[in-house]
Parts: C-alpha cells; structure tokens; sequence
C-alpha cells in the first residue's frame, strides 16, 4: 500500500483529494512509477526523472503525449499547493482509453548521518526483475524481499542473476571499488537510476574510471570497497555483504564520489531558484 502523505494532490494538471488518488490507483493498479526527491521544496533531476519515466513508458508498448513543460508545471503546482518542504515526489502513470498522471507526496525516509558514517549491511538475493530497465512496480518480488531484508536484519538486498553475476539492488544501483576504479553492472541489466547516471557523469567529469561489465559473486571478496546508489539515499556505503566485511565508508574513491554527488545535487537545486 502506498503511503501517501499529501491532501492535495495533482491528476492531469488539476487538484485532487487524497481519498480520489488513493480509489484510482486501486482502480487501475499502476505499475509504472516515478520517484522524485524534493529539498527545500525544488525538486531534483526533474528533467532527468521525466526522461527516464517516458522511457519506461515507450519499452512498456505504451505512447506519452506528456511534454516536459507540461510535466514540470504539475509537479510545481503539487508542491505549491503542499507545506512539505523535504519529502519524496511519486509519479504514477495510468493508462486505459486516456492516459494519466498522478502526482502526489509519499512518506520518505532518508537515512541518518550515521549509516554514511559506518556503513550499511546488505545481503544477495538470486532474483531479477523482468525488465530491469522499467521502473516497474513488482509486488511479489517487493514483498519477498522485504521480508528476507526483515528476518537478516539487512538494509537492502542485491540481485544476484542465475549465472552468479551481479545486477543490481532490489531498491537501489549497487557500484563496486577496485583499486582507482568504478565497477558497475551493464546498463542492459539495470534499472537506468538517475543517481546512478549522475554518479557516472560527475566520475567521468573528474577523472575517476567508471567501468560497465558483468559483475561475478566471486569477485565481492577481491573488492575495496561498494556503495549502492538512489534518490532517497543518495551515495550509500556499504560496510559488509553477508559475511564479506567492506570498509567503505573510509574509502577515498567512495568519499570522493560522495563529495561530488552531492554537489551535483545542490547545484541543480541552485539552478532552480
């Protein structure tokens, strides 16, 4: 069930009730989504977001009409019409005879100050997804996760392919440090995460080699360092994978990385102004 946190909402361009949003997603059972973060009330990657949306709309067999201009008005509009100030933006998009865009806010969690500063746990799980490359909301696989990530008493869960190589996490993108070097799943077997993209663009910018290939379990063990990647999280370390110990968070690269997302994002929030 989707946590919506605000009264009004937006469908189309008009405003809409909490009660009116919640009766159409059970109505139509949505599972192309969108998420975008929202600090001091601008939102972030906003074209980014829209690109990858239309994106997983067109590999769905599906045709948008939604421009940009009109997309970034709605989600204006939300925010104006909301005193939230920091939380999550989520987009779903409905499609019958007409197509449809809801926009409302969803109760978000960021991680505390502490879990960059030590790291998280995370386990593998041999699951994919049936089409990496659309966000698209799969309940069975969300909920067996869940609970996998309750019983370990894990953060997040990476997604271990049947031929034992890495994809990606169940939530999230998932990088490795070796050395001076990136290494990340091919863009064929993930979901095309903003974050992801941003972290690889900013490395590229500044001479960190980002490397895209398959990922092998066996090599977890070789590795200096991980960090898994996503709007509400921004760059995660990791500080173990199942009993595989990482220290991360000291990592220089990671450090590095991290220092360069960042300021990636609160440009665009200042280029937003």
């Amino acid at each position: 069930m989707i946590n919506i946190v605000s009264e009004n909402n937006v469908r189309n361009g008009e405003l809409i009730a909490k009660k009116d949003i919640e009766q159409l997603l059970e109505q139509y059972n949505t599972n192309i989504y969108e998420v975008i973060r929202v600090i001091n009330k601008k939102p972030v990657f906003l074209k980014e977001h829209f690109n990858r949306m239309k994106r997983s709309i067109e590999l769905s067999k599906l045709n948008s009409k939604l421009q940009y201009v009109e997309y970034k008005t709605f989600i204006e509009l939300l925010i104006n019409e909301n005193s939230f100030e920091n939380c999550n933006i989520r987009v779903s998009y409905l499609k019958k005879d007409d197509e449809t865009y809801l926009m409302y806010f969803v109760k978000s969690y960021y991680p505390p100050e502490e879990l960059y500063e030590k790291g998280i746990s995370v386990v593998m799980v041999t699951k994919h997804r049936k089409n990496p490359n659309i966000k698209f909301y799969e309940s069975d696989l969300r909920e067996g996760i869940d609970k996998i990530l309750s019983k370990k008493n894990a953060f997040e869960a990476i997604l271990i392919n049947d031929d034992d190589t890495i994809s990606e996490g169940s939530k999230s993108n998932v990088f490795f440090v070796k050395g001076d070097t990136l290494i990340t799943s091919k863009d064929s077997s993930v979901l095309l995460g903003v974050t992801r993209e941003k972290v690889i663009d900013v490395c590229n910018r500044n001479g960190i080699k980002v490397e895209k290939r398959d990922i092998f379990v066996r090599e977890i063990k070789l590795l200096d360092g991980a960090f898994i990647t996503g709007t509400s999280i921004n760059v995660l370390p990791i500080k173990n994978i199942d009993d595989i110990v990482l220290d991360s968070s000291n990592n220089e690269i990671v450090k590095k990385v991290s220092d360069l997302y960042l300021n990636e994002v609160n440009l665009n929030i200042n280029q937003n102004k």
